[in-house]
């Protein structure tokens, strides 16, 4: 039950959003990657500065390796020193539907997340296909009922059931940083969220088109079932690198980073796009709403990154020393942050690559 209503959820992403992966898949020299172990260095230390004034930056990186311990100390000594601990804003792009509203979408979205006539998995794609889907589902989800599920849900079903079991966690940089800032007593300055809001018009109109819908997923499914697991052994060869601060690695893996890329290899995308291209007034809705978050996701990464700035100059001039973080993504972007603040005036200073 608890899958299925997880599958509900993901239907109903074709109404409140989409999900982002970090970059586009790509298939990786080597598989079976054995995930770090033991006590680890964690990436360098990022230093801008002006003058005597000066910012240390943390490339963070999720999720990391759940048997691996970060050698942190470092870092825990530049918070230590520092007057402030300074966070980038997150950013939330949400619909006009409301919790209420939406909770009463849920049938509807169960309804128009499964094939449409019945039909399964094993009707809708090809032999081959098939069968490289019941290996990886009998691997990694079981005998499980997401046969029904339109293939880029039964697709977001497997992804999230093989990243479980990659003995993989989220959250442990940040947990770090802030134990560190409490028992120093720095102030912690998290710069608020920016949340944008898209007005959906008549969402339940839109879910009974979707139902209607043929199968546009199926092409993206047969592209990326191939990836699923390369997919895993890209996310373990980042988060190896991380942990061993090997900064040469995390940066050939991430200079060519492009979010609208990795937003057009994702299957649910696919799927709000077959919707987009009928000319029905839902189709006609459902066009405009889609171009609207990514008009205000494109314009909610420029306000944070230009907010983020401005705190960090801000920082820089009153404080002696500042700690922040950032993701190892816009670290690395030439677009970046670090590089936005490089062509401002500021002296960058590299992290050495750890032994």
């Amino acid at each position: 039950m608890r899958r299925q209503l997880a599958a509900g959820m993901a239907a109903f992403v074709l109404l409140t959003g989409f999900s982002v992966a970090e970059e586009p898949a790509r298939k990786l020299d080597e598989l079976e990657t054995v995930l770090v172990v033991g006590e680890q260095p964690g990436p360098g230390l990022w230093r801008v500065s002006k003058g005597d004034h000066e910012m240390w930056v943390l490339a963070s990186y999720s999720p990391l390796p759940r048997d691996m311990t970060w050698r942190s100390k470092g870092v825990e000594a530049r918070i230590a020193e520092s007057q402030e601990v300074l966070y980038p804003p997150s950013i939330d792009i949400g619909t006009d539907i409301g919790l209420l509203r939406g909770l009463t979408l849920i049938p509807a979205a169960l309804k128009a997340g499964k094939i449409p006539e019945g039909q399964t998995l094993k009707d809708v794609l090809s032999p081959e296909t098939y069968g490289k889907w019941l290996v990886l589902r009998e691997k990694y989800i079981g005998k499980d009922d997401v046969e029904k599920w339109r293939p880029a849900i039964a697709l977001e079903q497997l992804r999230s059931a093989a990243f479980r079991k990659g003995n993989l966690q989220g959250g442990r940089v940040g947990a770090v940083v802030d134990r560190a800032a409490k028992k120093n007593k720095v102030r912690v300055h998290r710069l608020p969220t920016i949340k944008r809001t898209v007005k959906v018009e008549d969402p339940r109109g839109m879910l009974k088109g979707v139902r209607k819908l043929d199968l546009p997923d199926v092409e993206c499914f047969t592209r990326s079932i191939d990836k699923v697991e390369s997919d895993i052994e890209r996310v373990k060869v980042l988060a190896n690198a991380w942990s061993r601060g090997d900064v040469d690695k995390l940066r050939s893996l991430h200079r060519n980073l492009q979010l609208k890329d990795a937003l057009r290899e994702n299957c649910t995308y696919a799927l709000m796009v077959g919707f987009n291209q009928g000319e029905s007034t839902d189709a006609a809705h459902a066009r405009k709403m889609l171009a609207d978050m990514e008009w205000h996701l494109e314009q909610a990464l420029v306000q944070a990154q230009l907010d983020w700035i401005a705190a960090a100059q801000a920082a820089l001039a009153k404080n002696r020393t500042t700690f922040s973080v950032l993701t190892v993504a816009d670290v690395f972007r030439p677009d970046g942050s670090i590089e936005k603040l490089r062509a401002l005036g500021y002296t960058v200073e590299e992290p050495r690559q750890s032994d």
